[in-house]
């Protein structure tokens, strides 16, 4: 059986269409009404309740997609996100899961100007030193990456995957790239990478089915110039200087979507990853193209 937390997010609907196997489910948000599988309404992945899940489910593999990053309070995002996997792990280890699949994502490796091109799985994490808000993030990454390397009875492996996106998601990458005027800092054209929604599932289920284990990068087909991104994606670039960018981002984000300010430097530096070791050790490519992921989201 297979144990998929955060199963209420858009991404672990199209894993569980792509699985085409029964699953349970497990979330800190309410059941959704058309859920494939049986389903678990958590106040709190570090909850008790949790272990009574592992007793009566006995999963064989447990899928982590239940990483919180929409809520602006520190503590609640911290419980969830590292308590909350913490927990998990411990679990894993005492019910004999046989193997355990993370979602990170590239924004620990920080967005900064003398990011090298083609950053490596073995690359500082360097984004919790800039930004406070992805502290949380970081001690999440590093904890599933202990546990990927020093446990020798639970197979797992942690994916850190670049901007997702699609027209099924609602996460702050698709919602900002299909508004019609999107903000662009004025001098900064930086080049990124975007991985369709169908891929990175595609992703998610090839290293669920594999016996290896490791941290790995995962990124879509090529690189784009942000400007080339947002016009792809249906929007128009609204210029902006730099120094009124962060004020406008949080008003702009009180009347239309939560954009957090350190998005703003991922869209001014350029974060690009190599993902060659995954693409080799799970003979992995990514079917749709950057350009036909960004046009995805004019149907948004």
């Amino acid at each position: 059986m297979i144990l998929v937390s955060g199963a209420r997010g858009r991404l672990a609907r199209i894993v569980m269409e792509q699985l085409n196997e029964p699953v349970v489910g497990m979330d800190v948000r309410e059941a959704p009404a058309d859920f494939p599988g049986e389903y678990f309404h958590l106040k709190r992945y570090a909850h008790r309740k949790t272990a009574e899940i592992f007793r009566q489910v006995k999963p064989r593999v447990l899928l982590h997609l239940g990483v919180r990053s929409a809520s602006p309070r520190m503590e609640k995002r911290y419980t969830e996100n590292v308590l909350g996997t913490q927990h998990l792990l411990r679990l894993c280890e005492k019910y004999g899961v046989e193997r355990v699949v993370a979602i990170s994502s590239f924004h620990v490796y920080g967005a900064h100007e003398h990011n090298p091109v083609g950053i490596r799985e073995d690359a500082p994490l360097r984004a919790g030193a800039s930004f406070p808000e992805l502290i949380d993030l970081v001690e999440l990454d590093h904890t599933v990456s202990n546990f990927v390397w020093r446990q020798d009875h639970v197979s797992a492996v942690l994916l850190r995957p670049v901007h997702i996106i699609g027209p099924r998601l609602r996460n702050r990458a698709s919602k900002l790239l299909a508004s019609p005027y999107v903000p662009r800092l004025i001098g900064f054209d930086p080049m990124l990478q975007f991985l369709h929604e169908e891929d990175a599932a595609r992703a998610i289920v090839v290293a669920l089915r594999s016996p290896r284990r490791g941290v790995y990068n995962v990124a879509g087909e090529g690189t784009i110039a942000y400007s080339h991104a947002i016009r792809n994606a249906g929007g128009r670039p609204l210029p902006l200087p730099h120094m009124v960018a962060r004020p406008f981002v949080r008003g702009f984000g009180r009347v239309k979507l939560s954009i957090p300010h350190y998005l703003v430097d991922y869209f001014r530096y350029p974060t690009i990853l190599s993902d060659q070791a995954f693409r080799r050790d799970f003979r992995w490519e990514p079917r749709i193209s950057t350009v036909q992921a960004l046009r995805s989201l004019r149907a948004v």
